[in-house]
């Protein structure tokens, strides 16, 4: 990922599936170089915290009704497509937020209409100059 991101394909933020989240530094990497991220995480991903570690789908159980907002992000192959999604900044993370922080990071969730027990997680991160509009 370095040789591409310091070479010939630059890029603001980039994706990734679970499989990539299970490597310790790779969060970190995008960070160092100053490109945001979205990376889908199991929902037993666990976010450390000075409170201690909390999985994931935890939180997201424990999100309020109004922190779910209905999004559409246009037509695709079968029709629209339309979630419930939320998000909320992690607690803090001595090792991933430096001080003073370079990145917001954000937890998120993305609700079927279908079928409000699946789920897709993600955790994000973006430079300090974007906000969470910003994100995919």
């Amino acid at each position: 990922m370095r040789h591409y991101l310091a070479g010939s394909l630059p890029a603001a933020w980039l994706t990734a599936d679970d499989a990539f989240n299970q490597h310790r530094h790779f969060r970190r990497l995008p960070q160092q170089l100053d490109v945001g991220y979205v990376v889908a995480v199991p929902k037993s991903q666990r976010i450390r915290a000075l409170a201690g570690v909390r999985r994931i789908d935890e939180l997201i159980d424990k999100a309020p009704g109004d922190a779910w907002q209905r999004l559409s992000r246009g037509d695709g192959a079968k029709g629209p497509r339309i979630h419930d999604r939320a998000a909320a900044k992690p607690p803090a993370d001595l090792i991933l937020d430096p001080a003073p922080p370079t990145h917001h990071r954000w937890m998120m969730a993305r609700r079927s209409l279908s079928d409000p027990t699946e789920l897709a997680r993600s955790r994000n991160a973006s430079m300090l100059r974007s906000t969470k509009t910003d994100q995919p």
